[in-house]
């Protein structure tokens, strides 16, 4: 019995530090498509109420809809308030830019408003002015049907 109650604190250490690389992960990509997710969160990031309170788009749309959104998403004003680009950046900058919680856009995939015969990978915006959603789908190759799809509520900042 006293073999038993030595042995159960080293079982319990070693479960543990087995374990603890779990703890570790960035669980923030996960998804099959880690690139395609990160470029989705790009235009959740835009299209949030507080990005939103920030950008030129309440400006044009002061009551704007989702389609409104893509609308100014696209045109010159809302292309320049993207965020930048992987290729664009060093290393140190990509990773002040990720802790200040801000996206980049991966270097691999494009974002459009329509589905474009390209080759390449993409993500599509699309409005949903009805039930006031955006959407987003994610294509590996255009030819091919979406393996990421995403909807989420298109809300106008809050005026004081």
């Amino acid at each position: 019995m006293a073999e038993r109650s030595k042995i159960v604190p080293w079982a319990v250490g070693l479960a543990f530090l087995l374990m603890l690389p779990m703890f570790f992960m960035d669980w923030s990509s996960a998804g099959d498509y880690p690139q395609l997710e990160r470029a989705g969160r790009v235009v959740r990031y835009m299209s949030a109420p507080r990005q939103l309170q920030r950008s030129s788009f309440i400006a044009f749309y002061p009551e704007g809809k989702p389609s409104d959104f893509v609308s100014w998403m696209f045109s010159e004003m809302g292309a320049a308030e993207w965020p930048p680009s992987e290729w664009e950046l060093d290393p140190m900058e990509r990773e002040g830019l990720r802790t200040a919680g801000m996206p980049i856009i991966p270097k691999d995939v494009r974002i459009y408003s329509r589905l474009k015969k390209d080759g390449s990978k993409q993500i599509v915006v699309k409005a949903d002015d009805g039930r006031g959603l955006l959407l987003i789908e994610g294509y590996l190759a255009p030819e091919q049907p979406p393996v990421v799809t995403k909807q989420w509520p298109f809300k106008l900042p809050r005026t004081s």
